[in-house]
């Protein structure tokens, strides 16, 4: 297994209390989780001292965010009292979909990608499509058909 992105003192300052028991437990599990989301949608990052320091900032909010809604609640009311967090707030060690795209930006996985593209060809007089992934091309028209290629 992988070492973690952030450590539990990190994360205890974050939180600031000291974790034990099974809470201590569940941050570790908490850490690790988020730090392979990280991983997964930036990059491998082996080395938690070599990772960029918004990988480790992001590691640390997701395991935050789990160790302080472990349950995952969205709503809580009691009384008068009532708290909701946003449909669109991650839950537990999700990452939401800022927190994505800096991960892609770090790792240089986001912007422009290139895209195979395929022209008509002519055969005779009749302009043909290609099929992707093999196969008969489609007859897409003679010159002077409406919608025909030029």
């Amino acid at each position: 297994m992988v070492e973690p992105l952030a450590t539990i003192p990190e994360l205890e300052a974050r939180l600031g209390y000291t974790l034990t028991g099974a809470e201590l437990a569940q941050a570790q599990a908490a850490l690790a989780d988020a730090s392979a989301l990280v991983r997964y949608y930036g990059a491998a990052w082996a080395d938690p001292a070599t990772a960029p320091d918004l990988a480790r900032t992001i590691t640390l909010a997701a395991a935050e965010r789990r160790v302080r809604n472990p349950e995952g609640y969205r709503a809580e009311l009691d009384g008068n009292y009532q708290y909701q967090l946003p449909a669109s707030a991650p839950t537990g060690v999700a990452l939401s979909d800022a927190e994505i795209e800096q991960l892609r930006d770090l790792a240089g996985r986001a912007g422009l990608v290139s895209v195979e593209v395929q022209r008509p060809v002519r055969v005779d007089d009749t302009w043909y499509a290609p099929v992707a992934g093999g196969g008969d091309p489609i007859p897409w028209g003679a010159p002077g058909d409406p919608g025909a290629p030029r």
